[in-house]
């Protein structure tokens, strides 16, 4: 070749950015401001139209996903048999345990991921994990589509919400095997303009220079684990003697859990003088369910998931407004598919209409604790998760409380006792009245007197 020839400008390599036609995906999965003047503001019928053209397409990918042709082929289902969305009911349910046998099984990514090694000679792939609340934390690989969407669907929420170009979105979620710090990255990089300052958690920066961060660099919306923004504002006022206030923060992000009675979002909206908003996502969907500015329920992301409220015994459907299972459908994976997963949190379905901001997307109530955690005590069913209105009902508490479940036999009479230790501040005005307060407003919210122990701040980290 002489010198003056150009060399190959064709690549063999899987090139990210030449994997995927932009052009469609936005088209079928609009940006933040477009998907707010039109999707957003689709009407129900719309909705399930599209939900129904994507659940068909995505049939398709299950069908030749090895996984999925095992357990469906199981109890008798051939590709004829499901027709619509409306025949999701006759798939078989599967949870985490059933994905963990898979890679167990299988490894290291198990038949639900399908050939890795093939599809990554020619297919760009991201690797991260679940949280391990449930355990060891299981593999989820995306490829690009399903990598974008954790980003868009972060980005439309944030917009939704009110951050615009130029807004500073501080991030205290490390980018690791986690995806919470990479979702909202992507989603202020790549499709808001605002400008990501990924600080990580308080073990990578601590919390101290978290708020110098801020003030120095003008954060205005926070990505944050609610509990983490109440040590932030207490370490601004304890050690730089600075009133998170000051920083005039936009709004907070957080999944503020079982705070049924907002409690937990009052306390942080008043030490920080904002506005929070409750958000629901996990590691295989995004965003799955949030506020909008109304915060009248958390809209489910209708056109990127499809939720179904299941009873917590028998996995039928239950009326909306009665509590059962979250079982969702994830209708953009085409990568780790993820059809009737099971993801064992509790909620109710409690609006259905179009909502104040003009959105028919359906809204939930609040996570209210998870069915596998599930304990019942002397013949009702608790969730350790329902006891935190309780306990955030005084300002005196962290906010930290474990559950221990027992059961006691005495002179042959079984009891089953529940005891929930609580933590008290270091700074709280005294204990006094504090514990008989938290067994009148558990007993008020459950049915059920339970046993209260009260434990200095910090203390109960021994127990984790």
């Amino acid at each position: 070749m002489s010198v003056m020839e150009r060399p190959p400008t064709q690549s063999a390599l899987p090139i990210y950015h030449k994997s995927i036609d932009w052009d469609a995906l936005f088209q079928r999965y609009p940006v933040p401001d477009v998907f707010e003047r039109t999707r957003w503001r689709w009407s129900a019928d719309q909705i399930r139209a599209f939900q129904n053209e994507q659940f068909l397409d995505l049939m398709q990918t299950g069908w030749q996903n090895e996984f999925y042709r095992r357990r469906w082929s199981a109890v008798g289902l051939e590709p004829g048999d499901i027709g619509n969305i409306d025949d999701i009911v006759k798939l078989p349910m599967f949870d985490s345990d059933d994905i963990k046998k898979d890679q167990e099984e299988n490894p290291p990514f198990g038949l639900i991921n399908g050939d890795v090694h093939k599809r990554m000679q020619t297919t760009p792939m991201k690797l991260q994990t679940s949280g391990g609340t449930t355990g060891k934390p299981r593999p989820t690989l995306y490829a690009p589509q399903e990598w974008e969407l954790n980003g868009l669907t972060h980005a439309r929420v944030l917009y939704i919400c009110g951050v615009r170009p130029g807004d500073r979105v501080q991030i205290p979620h490390t980018c690791s095997l986690g995806n919470a710090g990479w979702c909202c990255y992507k989603a202020c990089h790549d499709y808001l303009g605002a400008l990501p300052i990924t600080t990580g958690t308080g073990a990578v920066t601590s919390s101290r220079r978290q708020i110098e961060i801020a003030r120095e660099w003008g954060t205005n919306v926070w990505y944050v684990r609610p509990e983490y923004a109440t040590q932030l504002a207490k370490v601004a006022r304890d050690e730089l003697n600075f009133d998170v206030r000051d920083l005039k923060t936009k709004f907070l992000g957080c999944g503020l859990g079982p705070d049924v009675d907002n409690a937990f979002r009052n306390q942080l909206e008043s030490l920080w003088g904002c506005k929070v908003y409750d958000m629901y996502g996990t590691h295989e969907m995004g965003m799955g369910a949030f506020e909008c500015q109304h915060q009248s329920g958390m809209h489910f992301h209708e056109d990127s998931t499809f939720f179904e409220v299941v009873g917590i015994e028998d996995g039928k459907a239950v009326a909306d407004g009665e509590i059962g299972n979250m079982v969702c459908t994830i209708l953009h994976r085409s990568q780790q598919p993820m059809i009737r997963f099971n993801l064992r949190d509790l909620t109710r379905i409690v609006a259905t209409d179009r909502c104040e901001c003009g959105s028919c997307f359906r809204r939930r109530q609040k996570m209210l604790g998870r069915s596998d955690t599930m304990v019942r005590i002397r013949g009702v069913s608790i969730w350790p998760q329902a006891c935190l209105p309780a306990i955030k009902s005084d300002s005196r508490t962290t906010g930290e409380w474990l559950c221990i479940a027992e059961r006691n036999v005495r002179d042959g009479v079984v009891r089953d006792e529940m005891t929930v230790k609580v933590e008290v501040r270091d700074d709280a005005p005294g204990w006094d009245g504090l514990k008989e307060h938290i067994e009148k407003r558990l007993h008020s919210d459950l049915g059920l007197r339970l046993n209260i122990e009260l434990w200095p701040e910090d203390t109960l980290m021994e127990w984790s």
